[in-house]
């Protein structure tokens, strides 16, 4: 008896024991970890485009505007020690930026924070007040808090007797939010803690080892000093490290976009005050005119994405643009630059809608710009030079027309790419990735298939890692597209074989896979608001095929185990093994999970959530498209799947056509995209227009834009499945070719790589023959569709053994150089 108590004691010690091993290591991939290498994290800051404001060497840039306190420089650290609260202050004024410091407290009762904006008074005895970011010792646990020193004190959150009137309104709220496990645990207690301050304009947010602790807009200070904080305990040292600032707005197509002039491709009188110019396709600019020589009034500038009966249509629907121009003639020479209107909210930092990130902007110099094929020009006389007129396109500098290609038997598919195509090279124009002209901000799910889409049309492509940063710094609100943050960082690591850009990156996307909502049994759970707004499944909301919203969402958590698989590769990739093991194991728990709760038996298919009957397709094409499905499901998955019609958006036709061209439905995936009716690539270009629209028709997003990139998937689909060319290596080093015919007849064209263009023409009309040209330094792998009557496979004319694995035939080995395949 006493044996078995006693073995039970340990048994029981063993097992808290390994739950106390496996929370620790689900801490450490849940949320990022700080390198203790100084010089590595500078070069990941550098790297990002921060500025440093301490060099690691001694104080230059910095004051301490007290008599008292001492500031010292030891191991790239900036140490304080005092008796008595001080701040080391810098010495230049900062108005919008991005701060990051990180701050180690000394052990005991201790408090700190991160001034910001703050104000130097010499005379009076408190004299640094102003913005603090709370680094909170004390069981209280308010560290991320924002303070207001020596004037308002606590804002948020507030307390009775330590707040402001107007801040006591949120008093209950706040305090329940920094009373939530992941705020109030958000402070590393004994270690480093890293604080991100962002201030634009009037909205302050305050991030605390990633997790967001505020957000709040306050119109007090709009430029002050940056500070670090002793609160004045004797003998204690407190340490900060780490201290870069990025000064906003940034404007990335300053470096990376230039304006293009072209020459109209048609021009009309349309009456005797109207004349109208083409320029052939809608591009993101303005135009360039000569100024009349003599006359008096005004010219009017109409620019349109549109024409109704022969004229610009000047009430378009949803968000097509169209604006106009006036322009007086008087006694000027030269030519006029005429500047498209000014939406606001495509040049807001800190507008109304307090989920929206800043508007991305476009260089002063250039005057504004917007989206137009069409100008009509009013008020000038017929004889008037209006060949002269050019518009000013806006292009990425890199763009390489000649960089890829695509043609196959189907005269209508080669539209659709030459359409996304061109779609993908239009919105380069703002130096990153945007949704389009509606708010000029990159949204992660449309930035993650514009940059899929970007690397198969474009050889030089740096807006996919720049579009990254841009987000990590700027995230949007939808639960599905944090991950997408994890997917953008490993298509960016496969296309540039970079390890070290994604070394500097690695921790960060800790924050992104979803991991601090996911249950003991790996699974993502969903609270009430979450359902009601973040989990977004598709957009917009009657795209979702009826999606029944559940605590344990099937989409959702077919995104969070992808995250956490391709984090395990990129954690392994950067030397994190143990990061790698533990990433996964909380996969291979996860989709043990999802398949014995969310898998229908009876069906054979995949029901949207645990407490519903429901199947929509999303809850069974992201799956497929993730590799989630067993591979005696998948056959039942498909043929379900082949029964159904386009009933997602063009956002999530990228996941449904992906899934179908990966599991031997491409017949079904060409027949949809090449559909009849209006819910296809077919109908868009037919409709005639030269940029790829957000939604399918205006009936099903009244509201929408006809220049959105993530309706381009075409533009990826195309060569990644019908050519069939994936790196499978980082870098390009190893590729995949696996061309899936479906009813055409024949397919050639140019992939882009980073060591040069890949080259595939395949012909099934006569048996099956392929050619495919690598170039030096890449190898590839062979897999072809199995073909009646076919017995052998060659390549350059020579027989070589396959593995038939399904419906497909994978060629044994790796091949480089020139290689021609035929199967007969």
């Amino acid at each position: 008896m006493k044996y078995s108590r006693f073995v039970v004691g340990i048994t029981l010690f063993l097992v808290a024991d390994t739950l106390a091993l496996a929370n620790e290591t689900l801490a450490t991939i849940a949320r990022p970890q700080l390198d203790a290498n100084v010089e590595a994290e500078r070069d990941s800051f550098l790297s990002r485009g921060y500025t440093p404001l301490f060099n690691g060497k001694d104080l230059s840039g910095w004051r301490n505007p007290y008599s008292h306190g001492e500031a010292s420089v030891v191991d790239g650290e900036i140490h304080l020690k005092a008796d008595n609260k001080f701040f080391l202050v810098t010495e230049q004024k900062y108005s919008n930026f991005r701060l990051s410091v990180d701050i180690h407290l000394p052990e005991g009762p201790s408090n700190s924070g991160v001034m910001f904006r703050c104000h130097v008074d010499e005379d009076a005895e408190k004299k640094v007040y102003g913005y603090q970011a709370e680094c909170d010792g004390s069981e209280r646990r308010w560290s991320g808090g924002l303070f207001d020193e020596a004037r308002r004190r606590w804002i948020w959150p507030s307390t009775k007797g330590r707040s402001t009137t107007q801040f006591r309104a949120h008093e209950e709220e706040s305090q329940k939010f920094f009373a939530e496990p992941r705020v109030r645990d958000a402070l590393n207690r004994n270690g480093w803690n890293r604080y991100t301050i962002t201030c634009i304009d009037d909205v302050i947010t305050i991030e605390l080892n990633g997790v967001q602790t505020v957000r709040f807009r306050d119109a007090m200070d709009s430029s002050g000093f940056i500070g670090i904080q002793h609160h004045g305990e004797k003998g204690q040292t407190y340490r900060f490290r780490n201290l870069f600032i990025k000064e906003l707005p940034l404007i990335p197509a300053s470096e990376h976009v230039s304006l293009t002039e072209q020459e109209p491709v048609s021009i009309k009188r349309i009456n005797d005050k109207v004349t109208l110019i083409d320029f052939g396709k809608v591009a993101f600019g303005n135009i360039v005119m000569p100024v009349p020589a003599d006359g008096r009034g005004t010219v009017n500038v109409h620019f349109g994405e549109k024409i109704k009966e022969g004229c610009i249509d000047r009430s378009p629907p949803g968000t097509v643009r169209y604006g106009m121009t006036s322009v007086r003639r008087g006694q000027q020479r030269g030519n006029w630059i005429v500047p498209t209107p000014v939406d606001d909210r495509n040049i807001q930092q800190s507008g109304r809608m307090n989920a929206n990130p800043p508007a991305v902007l476009t260089p002063s110099a250039w005057q504004p710009v917007m989206p137009f094929r069409w100008i009509e020009i009013e008020g000038l006389e017929a004889d008037f030079a209006f060949d002269q007129i050019c518009r000013r396109a806006a292009f990425s500098k890199t763009w390489n027309d000649d960089a890829s290609s695509f043609e196959c038997s189907d005269e209508t598919l080669n539209r659709i790419w030459d359409l996304c195509k061109y779609s993908i090279k239009a919105t380069t124009f703002a130096g990153v990735y945007v949704d389009g002209d509606r708010e000029r901000i990159p949204y992660e799910a449309d930035a993650y298939l514009n940059q899929l889409s970007h690397y198969s049309t474009d050889d030089h492509v740096t807006m996919a890692a720049r579009t990254f940063d841009w987000l990590m710094e700027n995230g949007t609100w939808p639960t599905e597209w944090a991950p997408h943050m994890v997917f953008m960082a490993h298509a960016e690591w496969m296309n540039s074989g970079d390890t070290k850009w994604l070394q500097q990156r690695y921790e960060s996307l800790k924050s992104k896979t979803l991991l601090h909502r996911s249950g003991d049994d790996g699974l993502v759970r969903s609270d009430e608001l979450d359902r009601s707004r973040h989990d977004i499944v598709d957009w917009p909301q009657k795209e979702r095929d009826g999606f029944v919203f559940t605590e344990i969402n099937t989409v959702v958590n077919a995104f969070h185990i992808e995250a956490l698989k391709q984090m395990a590769e990129m954690a392994m990739a950067v030397g994190k093994t143990e990061d790698a093991d533990a990433f996964a194991a909380r996969a291979e728990l996860a989709v043990a999970a999802f398949q014995k709760t969310l898998f229908d038996e009876e069906t054979g298919i995949y029901r949207d959530g645990v407490g519903t009957e429901h199947s929509s397709i999303h809850a069974n094409f992201f799956p497929l498209a993730f590799g989630l499905v067993p591979e005696d499901k998948q056959a039942g998955v498909v043929d379900w799947l082949a029964t159904k019609g386009m009933d997602c958006s063009v956002y999530a036709a990228q996941y449904f056509m992906d899934a179908l061209f990966q599991n031997g439905g491409e017949h079904k995936a060409l027949a949809l995209m090449l559909a009849d009716g209006d819910r296809s690539w077919k109908h868009m270009v037919n409709s005639g227009t030269t940029i790829t629209w957000e939604a399918w028709e205006m009936k099903y997003k009244p509201n929408q834009d006809w220049n959105h990139a993530w309706g381009a998937a075409p533009a990826n689909l195309l060569p990644r499945h019908v050519l069939g060319v994936q790196p499978v290596r980082p870098g390009w080093k190893r590729v995949l070719v696996r061309p899936c015919p479906g009813d055409l007849k024949f397919a050639r064209g140019k992939v882009p790589s980073k060591h040069g263009p890949i080259h595939v023409d395949w012909n099934c009309e006569s048996g099956f023959k392929l050619s495919v040209d690598l170039p030096e330094g890449v190898t590839a792998n062979l897999d072809l569709p199995e073909l009646e009557g076919a017995e052998s496979v060659s390549v350059n004319g020579s027989a070589v053994s396959v593995t038939k694995k399904q419906n497909r035939w994978v060629l044994d080995g790796e091949f480089s150089g020139s290689i021609l395949v035929e199967a007969n």
